[in-house]
């Protein structure tokens, strides 16, 4: 068993434990600072409580040796005084003086003498029978008198003068500083051998254990969780290694615990994520294939560009699946219908709206092929409230559909489009200028909408580079730029007019473009249907190409309508 009651200098660690920490760690981490200050705090304290015992001790002696130096010189007076008693008497100056020089020559601290005779001033007042005197330098100075006095032979004791001594305290100091210079020594050496005891003393029992506890601390914080220190000791220090120990032990059983925890919850999210991703694959497969099918009711622009001089179509649904899809029906004499829908929702909800709208609007056209696009549009309103009317009851179901919708009529040199909140843009590249036919303010389908709406249709001459656009709300509404505007119908217009020249076929990817510059890196907000034409008449109309308002059969007449 050692002195501190540690049985080893070093921590042990349980069998299979983790690295240990490295030894800049621990030396970063160790008790030597803390020594050293604690060594300085000693030193400090000692030192003081040395200068006080030493300037206590300076006080005491030389207040012992100037006492010591009064009483001789007391004593040296009252020699003096009693030798000098017949010179004075007998006013002999010579012996007086000699006895004066003397005891100068003989005792270095008087500093003078002065002698007086009875009859020449009692108390030391006029002038003295003899004076000598030597410098006193900077020292105290104590001053002794003493009667001279005459013994008789009856006995009888006759004052004859007066003896007065200055006496120098000059060694007294000096003996004070030859006294307390062992005691200075010995002092000194007693505080080094203090402080190297207790320095000893504190870093055996109170600092290594506490390094140790240290680096096994340091230990835990890398990740070795076993390690535990040996302990023999009762007092504070044993307490905190017990309370070190049963801390790495709950450590330890917590991390174990905690690390097989995280174990089972990481193979179970992994068997969730797994679960997850056939579900999304089958989701994803899903959602594609109904892509596949959405597609499949669009129409093929292949067939549209042999109907037509140029056609363009940007069709982007905002998921893989969306709500707009673009029409195209060819029919007799090179007559064709071609129109885009925006109909509710997006997504796989978006899309069954297309399906239904898709099949409505073959159903009506099947039944009124001849007719012109209001009459559809009326039929369709009609059709697709039909159909949806079990959904009524449900105030969150409400759902319908925008359109525009033309029909082409290339053998009398026109066009006819009727809109429910979709509009035809019509480029004139004689005047350089953009012109937009407005669709009727009335969707189709949904609950607010007029069952027995009858619809505009408007009549468009064609002419030689006149271009047509239909375009649902998703490209115009289209946030983007710094502040986050929509895309707009002037930026629209400009856009139409600046690609006017290039071949339709090269519109899209430039239309594309533009709207990628303005979108930037926010998310499409909605599906995006364009849809760009150029179709000549069978022949040159004889009038100037006009835009006009005719209404369908029974229906109120419009106001003619210029690009």
């Amino acid at each position: 068993m050692s002195v501190t009651g540690w049985d080893d200098t070093e921590s042990y660690t349980l069998r299979g434990a983790g690295p240990q920490g490295s030894g800049d760690e621990v030396v970063r981490a160790g008790g030597s600072s803390l020594l050293t200050r604690v060594i300085l705090m000693i030193v400090g304290c000692t030192l003081l409580v040395g200068l006080i015992a030493m300037g206590v001790s300076s006080v005491l002696v030389g207040r012992q040796q100037r006492e010591a130096l009064t009483h001789r010189a007391t004593l040296v007076g009252t020699l003096q005084a009693s030798a000098m008693g017949q010179a004075v008497w007998e006013f002999d100056t010579r012996a007086v003086e000699g006895m004066i020089r003397g005891l100068l020559a003989e005792d270095a601290a008087v500093r003078s003498v002065k002698v007086w005779a009875a009859s020449g001033g009692r108390g030391g007042h006029g002038e003295p029978l003899v004076a000598l005197e030597r410098p006193a330098g900077r020292a105290e100075l104590t001053t002794v008198e003493r009667q001279i006095v005459m013994s008789g032979n009856n006995g009888e004791r006759t004052m004859v003068g007066l003896l007065r001594m200055t006496y120098s305290l000059e060694e007294a100091e000096s003996a004070t500083m030859t006294a307390l210079a062992p005691m200075a020594g010995l002092v000194f050496f007693s505080l080094l051998a203090v402080i190297g005891m207790i320095s000893i003393l504190l870093n055996r029992l109170v600092l290594a254990p506490l390094a140790r506890l240290t680096r096994s601390a340091g230990a835990i914080a890398a990740g070795d969780y076993r390690v535990r220190l040996r302990n023999t000791r009762a007092d504070e220090i044993g307490q905190l290694t017990v309370a070190f120990n049963h801390m790495a032990e709950t450590v330890h059983d917590y991390t174990e615990r905690l690390e097989q925890r995280v174990a089972e919850r990481t193979e179970e999210l992994r068997q969730s994520n797994d679960q997850l991703a056939v579900v999304n694959r089958q989701v994803m497969d899903s959602i594609q294939y109904a892509s596949l099918l959405q597609s499949a009711i669009l129409p093929d622009e292949r067939e549209m560009a042999r109907h037509l001089d140029g056609v363009c179509v940007l069709w982007r649904p905002r998921d893989v699946v969306g709500g707009d899809f673009h029409i195209f029906r060819a029919l007799e004499d090179g007559r064709f219908l071609i129109g885009v829908a925006d109909c509710s929702g997006h997504g796989v909800p978006g899309a069954f709206m297309t399906m239904t709208v898709s099949a409505i609007l073959d159903h009506v056209l099947s039944e009124t092929p001849d007719s012109d696009p209001a009459t559809i549009l009326g039929g369709l309103n009609r059709m697709v409230r039909a159909a949806l009317a079990r959904g009524r009851d449900n105030p969150r179901f409400d759902n319908g559909l925008d359109i525009g919708l033309c029909l082409v009529r290339p053998d009398k040199g026109d066009l006819l489009f009727a809109g429910g909140r979709i509009g035809l843009h019509v480029v004139d590249p004689a005047g350089g200028s953009v012109g937009e036919v407005k669709g009727d303010a009335q969707s189709l389908g949904y609950r607010r909408s007029d069952s027995g709406h009858r619809f505009t249709t408007h009549r468009v001459e064609l002419a030689p580079g006149r271009s047509f656009y239909l375009t649902t709300d998703g490209f115009l509404d289209q946030a983007g730029g710094t502040r986050g505007f929509g895309f707009g119908n002037r930026r629209f217009t400009a856009m139409l007019l600046e690609h006017d020249a290039i071949p339709m076929t090269e519109r899209r990817a430039a239309f594309a473009q533009a709207l990628a510059e303005h979108q930037g890196e926010r998310a499409q907000r909605d599906d995006i249907t364009l849809v760009g034409f150029t179709v000549s008449p069978a022949a040159a109309p004889a009038a100037t190409p006009v835009l006009a308002a005719a209404s369908a059969p029974g229906a109120p007449s419009s106001n003619p309508v210029h690009p």
